[in-house]
């Protein structure tokens, strides 16, 4: 928070904030940073502007030692200075301008980034996180039947992944492959699928 730069700025250069970052340059000459994706937001948590956060769990640590990490808007990396954490299991951070629920439900199901010359090689998982993770929260949409439910978890099967979804008041599994998954729309969060039949009533 040193630097005095805020979310709603969105103009942090890494100099300012103590970012030590390694630039490539992109076509215009301008610098580009690379990012290492820690973890991502979920649902909010009271009425303050607080959200719940799930880290990948070998990232912890380094996040909690943090005051500004970045989150994925619209398809762009925007700062934002976190005001405090707290919780055990998922964290549940408050972030600065971020006063109220509502502001914070612009935040929910986003991914979390670090500068990756900020994250040491050795916490590098060894093997790679969930591939579906980043739809948490998006809407499920199947091609015949419509609007399925929010896809509340990703569960780590042995054979793939698969979406934890509230149909018709209980919980389904929806396998996760190529083969059913036909669209995500990261703007209008949501997963279009072609499912087949039967499987809602298994």
């Amino acid at each position: 928070a040193e630097c005095g730069v805020r979310s709603a700025e969105c103009g942090v250069r890494s100099a300012e904030c103590g970012i030590n970052t390694k630039h490539h340059f992109n076509l215009t000459g301008m610098p580009t940073i690379d990012y290492t994706k820690i973890g991502f937001t979920k649902k909010t948590h009271g009425v303050a502007g607080e959200l719940k956060v799930s880290i990948e769990e070998h990232y912890e640590d380094l996040f909690l030692e943090k005051d500004l990490v970045f989150l994925e808007i619209r398809g762009s990396k925007q700062p934002f200075f976190i005001e405090s954490v707290r919780g055990g299991g998922d964290l549940i951070v408050k972030f600065e301008d971020v006063k109220n629920r509502e502001e914070a439900l612009l935040l929910q199901s986003k991914a979390i980034f670090l500068p990756s010359s900020e994250v040491p090689g050795d916490l590098e998982p060894e093997t790679p996180g969930l591939e579906y993770a980043g739809i948490i929260g998006f809407t499920l949409i199947d091609r015949h039947v419509g609007a399925i439910g929010r896809i509340e978890e990703i569960l780590d099967m042995p054979q793939q992944e698969m979406a934890v979804v509230l149909y018709q008041g209980r919980e389904v599994l929806i396998p996760l492959n190529k083969q059913f998954v036909q669209t995500i729309d990261t703007l209008a969060q949501s997963v279009i699928v072609d499912l087949p039949d039967g499987l809602l009533t298994m």
